[in-house]
């Protein structure tokens, strides 16, 4: 199965994409390519998905650990293959595929161990920042 991920850059609190559902989302380095964290939104919005008490730790973690105010955000829409269905499964196994080969500094699950989905290929485009954006789960 191959999914694309189209990313783009939130670049401005009024960005329409701030209210998507179902996808990804991503907090950057301001200045370096570095993933901070990947995460899903299905049962959430982008906006909806960066507050809590668990972001708001996350935020001061890495606020002390980078020496940094500000953060870039992504959003990565799912463009699945003629047929397929989105599914929560889905965009989980897909998150989980990122952060395993990322190791974005806020993510905890899916560094060490996870389930994988033999034969998904995810490519990234759009504004991904990163070298690397073809991923494969074997």
């Amino acid at each position: 199965m191959h999914v694309k991920i189209n990313w783009t850059l939130l670049d401005d609190e009024v960005h329409s994409l701030w209210d998507a559902s179902f996808c990804l989302y991503a907090y950057l380095h301001p200045r370096q390519n570095l993933p901070l964290y990947i995460g899903k939104s299905d049962y959430s919005t982008v906006s909806g998905r960066l507050r809590g008490r668990h972001k708001a730790q996350l935020f001061r973690d890495i606020r002390r650990e980078f020496s940094i105010d500000k953060i870039r955000f992504l959003q990565g829409e799912l463009l699945l293959e003629e047929g397929r269905r989105r599914s929560s499964a889905l965009l989980a196994d897909v998150e989980s595929l990122l952060i395993s080969c990322l190791q974005p500094y806020g993510n905890k699950s899916a560094t060490q161990s996870r389930i994988s989905r033999p034969g998904l290929r995810v490519i990234c485009r759009g504004d991904w920042p990163f070298k690397h954006k073809v991923f494969y789960d074997e």
